[in-house]
Order: structure tokens, then sequence, then C-alpha cells
């Protein structure tokens, strides 16, 4: 019962709080404008992550103790979010976001340790050097699909979409192993980023800015990290991929592309799939429903796979 009443706050706040923020961003001028490297023709405003973020956050506030792994990515999402909106403001250089973004990363890592270190010793069977490899690669890991949400982030209503089917594949799975912290988590983002995505999708009322693209990917990576660390069988290191493999291949292309373009890695370009099958001829909406769908098909794969 407390996860459906997580999911119907979050949805209620977020429906709420979005077209106020909308307004608030155009008074204030925080607003997204056109460019060279831009699909839409007018300003928006972009503080779209923090209405996610409260309508995350007073749901499971209103419903649950905020304690353990909770506490924890909440912590790390609220340096991720107030990055975010920085960037919004200033426009950070790519390099240093970078460095900031492994701060949550090594919150998340550190608290979960004696989790790793069990995953360590029970499921990779490694006991030397080798298998401490895992802190690094996890690392990479919640930072690098932080940054894959707020790539793919180019059209109206796409990342939020990827973002929730994704929730929703993860609460499935987080249900199945009885894992509450994981399962309330991505309840209470889903309903936020649902309610959202009313006023996201095209023509967009506002936009998720890098302060919600961010927070998205990195709850995104966290969840899945914390549901592989609590599996029993190593081979579920795959699921979260797959679940997240549009947002993953789309940025993995994106650097070779620029790499080998001898363009820098952080060069944002018009080379991502959602503007290729623009460049098609493929209509707006169009390409949002073909990759959602693309990510269900990802989800229901992931499902069968690990359930």
């Amino acid at each position: 019962m407390k996860y459906i009443e997580v999911g119907i706050i979050a949805f209620i706040v977020s429906y709420i709080l979005t077209p106020y923020m909308a307004r608030v961003g155009k008074k204030q001028n925080m607003i997204d404008m056109p460019g060279h490297r831009k699909i839409h023709e007018e300003a928006i405003p972009n503080l779209g992550g923090i209405v996610i973020f409260f309508g995350f956050l007073l749901s499971l506030l209103f419903v649950v103790q905020i304690e353990g792994q909770i506490k924890t990515l909440l912590i790390g999402g609220v340096i991720i979010l107030l990055l975010g909106v920085v960037d919004d403001i200033v426009d950070l250089s790519p390099k240093h976001k970078f460095i900031i973004q492994m701060i949550p990363a090594l919150i998340v890592i550190i608290y979960n340790s004696d989790l790793i270190n069990s995953f360590i010793v029970n499921q990779l069977k490694i006991f030397d050097l080798l298998g401490y490899l895992i802190y690094p690669i996890l690392i990479f890991w919640i930072v690098g699909v932080t940054n894959a949400i707020n790539l793919i982030d180019g059209l109206d209503g796409l990342a939020c979409g990827i973002s929730f089917i994704a929730l929703v594949t993860f609460l499935i799975l987080g249900l199945r192993q009885n894992l509450e912290a994981l399962s309330l988590i991505s309840i209470a983002l889903a309903g936020s980023i649902l309610a959202f995505l009313k006023f996201n999708f095209y023509p967009a009322k506002i936009f998720l800015g890098d302060s919600g693209s961010t927070f998205a990917g990195f709850m995104l990576a966290s969840i899945g990290a914390l549901w592989v660390l609590n599996s029993e069988n190593v081979f579920f290191i795959l699921i979260p991929i797959i679940i997240l493999a549009l947002p993953i291949v789309d940025t993995l292309f994106a650097i070779w592309r620029r790499y080998r373009g001898h363009f820098p890695i952080f060069q944002a370009d018009k080379g991502h799939l959602h503007h290729r099958l623009l460049t098609r001829g493929i209509a707006h909406k169009s390409v949002v429903f073909i990759l959602w769908g693309i990510s269900a098909i990802c989800g229901v794969i992931a499902l069968v796979l690990a359930l």
C-alpha cells in the first residue's frame, strides 16, 4: 500500500508544482534559449529538476522514514541537483562537472562498501586486488549514466519517458527481490516524472534542464548498481546495462564520433540518434515514440532475463 501512496503523492506534487515552476522560470529568466544545437525555437523554462526532486522528496517524507539507502541517495541526489541548477545558470565546464559528479558517486559507494565487499567475495569469487576494481567501475558507471541521460535529453519528453520506463522496470525487479528502499525510490521518482511528462512532452512548456536530467540519471545509475549488489547472480550485472541500453549506446557512439572527428569529447553536437531520425524526416513525436518503444523492449528483455 505504501508504494501506491508514494507514487500518488509524487505524481500530485509534481503535477501541481510544474506549472508554477514554469512561470517562475520565465519570470526569473531561468530559461533554455534556442541555438544551432537546439531543436526548440523559443525560450523554455528549464527548472524541471526542481519539480521532479520535490515530488520525489515529499512523497518519501510523507510516507516513510528517510534513512539508510534512501538517505544516502537523497544526499547524493541533492548534490547532483544543485550542480545541475548552477550549470543551467552559468554553464559550467564539462570537466569540472565530471569531477564534482564523482562526489555523490563516492557517497553512495562508501555508504554501501560492506554490500560491495560482500558482492566481491560471494558473487565475483575474487579475493585479491582485482576484485576491488569494482570500486572505480562503480564510479564510472554512476557518473557515466548520469551524463548519458543528460545527453539523450534532446527532444521534448524523450529523457523523461526513457527514465520512467527504466524506473518501472527497476521497480518490478526491486519488488521481486523485496528490496524496499530501492522500490520506494523507484516509484517515487517514476510518479514525479510521469506527472512532469505531461508538461514536458511536445510541445514542451518546461524542460528538465541539466538539473533534472542529471538527477534522474544519477538515481537510475544508483538504483541499478544497488540492485546488482543485492542480487545473487553475477550475470545480473548485465541487467541495468540492458535496461539503460539506449542512452548508454547513444553516449558511446557520441564519444566515438567526437574522437574520430578530433572534437572535444564533451563538446555537444547534433549527431545523436534522435537528431539522425529527425534528419530522415521523421516527425518529432514519432521519434520520441520510437525511442520509447526501444527502451520498453530493453526493459522487457531485462525482466525476462532477471525474473
